[in-house]
């Protein structure tokens, strides 16, 4: 058949109306294969050809981008109940350059059997719209893209300026936890949400229809959250003052009563591959694993997002991952975790002096001038030698620079 014969034979409506066409998906996919179902029995021998009529113009597929094969309990098209077993599936393959931004037209499959005169023996027909395939890809490439640039506009300071909030978009910056530092469980939970999200919006776009996740997929989405979360709360306790110390600090004005603003400016990609400025070769292992789960999950594509499955070794080297990290947070020594043991040892030196001042006197002392006589100058200069020392480890925590007069003893 010569191009332009196809489009008279195409709108001649003299051939028999066919089966009818059934599909999975709103939108017919560009740039890879798409089963279409014909309510049909499957007969050997039977060819379909598949032409498209845009209204203005038409397009005749050629014969090795029109395939057909059997129907069988394994084909979608039949687990979601559009076909029977033993019907006929046609696959398509159509290039990008048949869709223009989803637009519709007219699909045809002609059947075409072997007895001579019968060719085209029968017609189907139905509307679709044809999804373009780089334009998806570029559409979520933009919705990546401003995803990730709102989340560091949302994060913005109020006095940012445009170089400020470019660099606010170092990964480090925008999962830094509550230490102002770069979290590396954070990064990969936002690094897999991102993922996914992607390709959800890649099927929608390119099939008009959303997918379920794999058990995989969410397996690993519960793994990135729960390991954040017990990371994040691994950080409180072990990053935190305790409420007696803080509420000591405060009183003593070691501690702004203001609470202050972290400010993640100064959180670095360092942040995800070290403890304390040391290299954590478990949060290395944990983000080349991460990598490399993120790189399968695109390689699968869209039409794995329900079947993905990610081996049981790998999710089970991913949560060990999880687990030594966490567990390295747990075990390693912090500064303000040696701060917390050195401020309760010093709270506890001073209950003893004011105990020992009230004993002596045997009444309630008024101040610590009358204090010091009752404890001894010796007991006194001890306190005011360990005070020097925990605010010299207060201050190397925090940056904060202790008042020479708020290291007095508290006695009344």
């Amino acid at each position: 058949m010569k191009p332009g014969e196809f489009a008279i034979e195409l709108r001649s409506g003299r051939n028999p109306v066919g089966a009818p066409i059934v599909l999975a998906t709103n939108f017919l996919p560009t740039n890879q294969r798409v089963d279409v179902g014909v309510r049909a029995p499957f007969v050997d021998g039977v060819r379909y050809f598949a032409g498209i009529d845009y209204g203005d113009e038409t397009y005749l597929f050629k014969r090795q981008d029109v395939l057909t094969h059997r129907a069988t309990e394994s084909d979608p098209l039949v687990k979601q109940h559009l076909l029977e077993p033993d019907q006929t599936i046609v696959t398509l393959n159509m290039g990008d350059d048949l869709a223009w931004f989803w637009s519709r037209v007219d699909l045809y499959l002609y059947t075409c059997n072997s007895p001579v005169g019968q060719s085209p023996w029968r017609v189907s027909s139905i509307s679709v719209r044809l999804s373009p395939y780089w334009f998806s890809i570029g559409a979520v490439l933009v919705e990546v893209l401003v995803l990730y640039i709102w989340i560091a506009f949302a994060l913005r300071k109020k006095d940012h300026t445009l170089g400020s909030f470019l660099r606010a978009l170092n990964p480090a910056q925008v999962s830094a936890g509550s230490d102002g530092k770069g979290s590396l469980s954070t990064f990969q939970t936002l690094a897999f949400s991102l993922a996914v999200a992607a390709l959800i919006t890649l099927l929608l776009l390119q099939t008009g229809t959303l997918v379920d996740l794999s058990g995989s997929i969410l397996t690993l989405l519960g793994i990135s959250g729960v390991g954040a979360t017990i990371a994040k709360g691994t950080d409180s306790q072990r990053n935190t003052l305790s409420a007696e110390n803080r509420a000591w600090l405060l009183r003593r004005n070691w501690l702004p009563m203001a609470k202050t603003i972290v400010d993640p400016s100064n959180a670095t990609w360092r942040d995800f591959f070290s403890t304390d400025g040391v290299f954590d070769v478990y949060r290395y292992q944990s983000f080349i694993f991460a990598l490399v789960v993120i790189g399968g999950l695109i390689a699968a594509g869209v039409n794995q997002l329900s079947t993905f499955v990610v081996p049981d070794t790998i999710l089970g080297i991913v949560g060990l991952s999880q687990l030594v990290y966490i567990g390295g947070k747990l075990v390693t020594p912090t500064n303000i975790s040696d701060l917390n043991a050195a401020i309760s040892a010093l709270r506890s030196d001073e209950q003893k002096l004011k105990a020992a001042a009230v004993a002596a006197k045997q009444g309630q002392v008024m101040s610590l001038a009358e204090a010091i006589p009752l404890v001894g100058q010796s007991t006194y200069d001890a306190y005011r030698q360990k005070a020097r020392d925990v605010a010299a480890i207060f201050t190397d925590a925090t940056g904060i620079v202790v008042a020479d007069a708020s290291l007095e003893p508290l006695v009344t």
